[in-house]
């Protein structure tokens, strides 16, 4: 129905609009697009008639303060979806409190994440960041390495990211462990309770974390599990730098208490440049990135679209918070 100010709108950003534009359509017909053009604000009018808002993948991060300052301010926004896994950032949870819907592309991401820590895996299983330094240095410095055939890899959470991990890590002859919070019995692998965290920490030659972010999850690996890895592990997290405590790992990294780590999220991010952990030779730190691709957007989207068309037939959404 066409209100004072113009039909119920949907918000997404102008790349988004040029893109997919006619789908949009399609699949709403009673919504109009309305597309985000750089930092420019979204006038009144328009923040009245907003209904669903899709934060997609190329507003982040330069334009997200502007797309999301657009969205706390509609005061009739009834859905929200994001093109990211995760949903446990405040702004979502505000949203929750005013009755907002809110969904995310939870798996859209997993394939490159999942590659992301093989290649983690692999680069310090060779000592890679080595091996850049010898070029740099112009240094020939052959060594022996250690293959990841035969070693074991626990896997702490399996949605998406976990289970293509376990796949990948299958594929080259590790040995992996999942760990969920119940155990079904379906799983593609051994897999133990969250309960036994501390057990699984002090067996594996990997420990890799795929965790959401939840009030039961936060700082779940403590300092104790971090003090539980055996000298010569190798620890990865791929889901929330609030999952581990940071402090912990970095002096357990320092002290050479952990034989290795990669990590793509922190506790603060960007991470701050006087961070120990920027010059550990043993440690690889990408920029909250492993995801990041043309092909995850386009996946992001699809998920979005499919669940316009649920939304405007009254349908359940998928990864509905």
């Amino acid at each position: 129905m066409t209100g004072p100010a113009g039909p119920p709108a949907l918000l997404c950003t102008d790349t988004i609009l040029a893109r997919y534009g006619d789908r949009l359509c399609a699949a709403a017909p009673e919504l109009e697009p309305v597309g985000l053009v750089g930092a420019d604000a979204v006038g009144d009018d328009d923040l009245r008639r907003l209904r669903v808002a899709f934060f997609s993948g190329d507003a982040w991060p330069d334009r997200a303060a502007h797309f999301m300052g657009a969205v706390a301010r509609a005061p009739d926004l009834r859905w929200l979806h994001t093109f990211s896994a995760g949903t446990d950032h405040p702004v979502f949870t505000g949203l929750l409190e005013r009755g907002v819907r809110v969904s995310s592309s939870s798996g859209a991401a997993a394939g490159p994440i999942a590659r992301t820590v093989l290649m983690y895996l692999l680069a310090l299983s060779r000592d890679l960041p080595r091996l850049v330094r010898a070029q740099a240095a112009h240094e020939w410095s052959p060594q022996r390495f250690d293959d990841l055939a035969g070693k074991l890899i626990g896997v702490v959470g399996m949605g998406p990211i976990g289970c293509e991990v376990i796949r990948l890590a299958s594929a080259c002859g590790m040995r992996p462990i999942g760990m969920r919070r119940r155990v079904i019995g379906d799983e593609p692998c051994a897999t133990w309770p969250l309960d036994r965290l501390g057990e699984l920490a002090s067996a594996v030659d990997v420990l890799a974390i795929a965790l959401p972010l939840t009030d039961d999850t936060r700082g779940i690996v403590s300092a104790d599990i971090v003090g539980r890895l055996r000298p010569d592990a190798t620890f990865v997290n791929v889901g929330r730098g609030e999952l581990v405590d940071e402090p912990a790992l970095t002096d357990a990294l320092v002290a050479g208490r952990i034989g290795a780590a990669a990590l793509d999220v922190f506790a603060t991010e960007p991470l701050p440049a006087d961070s120990p952990l920027w010059d550990l030779p043993n440690v690889i730190i990408t920029p909250h990135s492993s995801g990041i691709t043309l092909a995850t957007e386009e996946r992001a989207a699809e998920i979005f679209l499919t669940n316009l068309a649920a939304f405007a037939r009254g349908d359940p959404l998928l990864n509905e918070r």
